[in-house]
């Protein structure tokens, strides 16, 4: 889901819910305020939160991306949390979210923003569920959706953040 803000209402706490109940995860982007509080859904306790990373050297020196290169920085000091993404005690997981090709209208452009780190991490839980059959044919329930969840995480890797700002780390 990149979509985001406003206060929690019922009927998308409901859908985030029944989702989970019909055994699918639900990955939200954190919000683009420049980190403020986690945005809902993405704040949901039944949702993955994903902050945007970015990495020195991947976007050219004097581009608007350089600005997003702000402490804390990881292990490896290239990396770094965007300036402009949310964090908070909701944030699961990290992705990649600074200068990411993407189809523009007439071509492709680089753009930012938690919405290019969600579909990073849709990306590769899917791959890495793809290889879990057992979990896969489970019963579509709760049950399901937790153990989806709970192999995502097992996967993900510190990048040497806090978890306010990582969560559990990058698949």
């Amino acid at each position: 889901m990149s979509l985001g803000g406003g206060a929690p209402d019922a009927a998308t706490a409901a859908a985030i819910a029944d989702a989970r109940a019909q055994g699918v995860l639900v990955i939200a982007a954190a919000g683009n305020d420049g980190r403020e509080p986690v945005s809902y859904p993405g704040a949901d306790q039944l949702a993955i939160a994903v902050s945007a990373m970015g990495r020195k050297g991947t976007y050219p020196a004097g581009s608007t991306h350089a600005a997003e290169a702000m402490p804390p920085y990881g292990r490896d000091r290239r990396n770094f949390i965007a300036a402009f993404s949310n964090v908070g005690p909701e944030i699961d997981l990290t992705a990649p979210g600074v200068a990411i090709v993407s189809a523009w209208p007439g071509g492709y452009a680089a753009l930012d923003g938690t919405s290019m780190a969600c579909p990073a991490v849709t990306g590769a839980a899917a791959a890495l569920l793809a290889r879990k059959r057992g979990v896969l044919g489970m019963p579509r329930g709760q049950a399901r959706s937790d153990a989806m969840a709970k192999l995502v995480f097992a996967a993900a890797r510190s990048l040497g953040f806090t978890a306010e700002f990582e969560g559990r780390g990058m698949l």
